[in-house]
């Protein structure tokens, strides 16, 4: 069944803020189908969600695979939804900012709306952890770069997504590297992507955040990395036979100024000669894998940016049926 808007809410020892956030999400979205994922919670997370749900349309599910990737993977995989809105069961994220973004996307219909708390102060403002807002901000920048594409809050939890878009994400992620995967997949697929600046709420004194500054921030970069590698591989190999080429001309200069110093009679660093040579080979070597994996990439990114398009038509006549 197809459903106008489905909310993605996934939730790890979240108690005493889960039956808040629904029930103002409810009243903000009562036509909704709500899709909470206990994440493996050690407290009540589960028998509060499931009192605050309508056991006749909304879903409640057990993720045991424990992080935030897990869980909203289980979640966009319960509904079928034209739109799908995901937030945190923490209440930092007002319902009626989530309801503005929404009204947004049925009016302008990006393919993605995320909440930017940064752009506004908002985050900075109400977070108390000491290294978030200033990793967010390193993060936000990274990956921007990573992906070519300008970002002011990769990590916002608040994401209005589009049916077609979800619909290419197919989740790798376990943990918080699911924003940064998001961003990533987007920018790959040329996705119109708008950040829209929101008001943020710091988290109530009974919750805490589930991110670690560094441990969570060293996952990230590593996954964006490897990411940036596998989708834009010709970014990286040029870099590496550009230092391969400098290592091996400079190799070569050595070898000619020692060649030079005996009248140009007797090579006297053959072995550096043949590293150089060997630098030189690989240098050129890696440039020729970096363009056959350009093109290879290039032809896969058109068929499924094209697809992206045609999925795009297909849902907007569907929202138009919605809305009409």
């Amino acid at each position: 069944m197809h459903h106008p808007l489905a909310i993605i809410i996934p939730a790890y020892n979240e108690e005493a803020a889960i039956g808040k956030t629904v029930a103002d999400y409810k009243a903000h979205f009562p036509d909704a189908v709500f899709v909470v994922v206990d994440n493996n919670s050690s407290d009540n997370t589960f028998d509060v969600a499931r009192a605050a749900l309508d056991p006749d349309k909304d879903h409640l599910i057990k993720e045991f695979r424990q992080g935030k990737g897990y869980a909203v993977k289980s979640g966009l995989s319960r509904v079928d939804a034209q739109i799908y809105l995901m937030t945190d069961g923490d209440l930092t994220y007002p319902a009626e900012e989530a309801k503005r973004l929404y009204e947004r996307m049925l009016a302008e219909r990006p393919d993605v709306l995320v909440g930017d708390r940064a752009s506004s102060g908002a985050y900075s403002a109400q977070n108390n952890r000491l290294g978030h807002s200033f990793g967010n901000k390193v993060l936000t920048g990274i990956i921007s770069k990573f992906s070519g594409q300008k970002f002011n809050d990769v990590l916002s939890g608040l994401r209005v997504m589009s049916r077609q878009y979800v619909a290419s994400l197919d989740v790798r992620s376990e943990g918080f590297q699911l924003e940064t995967e998001m961003n990533i997949v987007a920018a790959y697929l040329r996705a119109h992507v708008v950040e829209e600046p929101i008001n943020y709420v710091q988290r109530g004194e009974d919750s805490e955040s589930k991110l670690n500054t560094i441990r969570d921030g060293i996952r990230i970069l590593n996954f964006a990395f490897f990411n940036w590698v596998a989708f834009y591989p010709m970014k990286i190999l040029s870099r590496i036979a550009l230092v391969l080429l400098i290592a091996s001309v400079a190799l070569m200069v050595r070898v000619y100024i020692g060649f030079a110093s005996t009248g140009f009679e007797e090579m006297i660093y053959p072995s550096t000669a043949a590293l150089a040579f060997v630098l030189l080979s690989l240098a050129v070597f890696t440039l020729y894998v970096g363009v056959m994996l350009r093109i290879i990439g290039r032809n896969a990114r058109r068929r499924d940016v094209a697809a992206f398009l045609d999925q795009r038509r297909r849902w907007n006549g569907a929202l138009d049926a919605f809305t009409s």
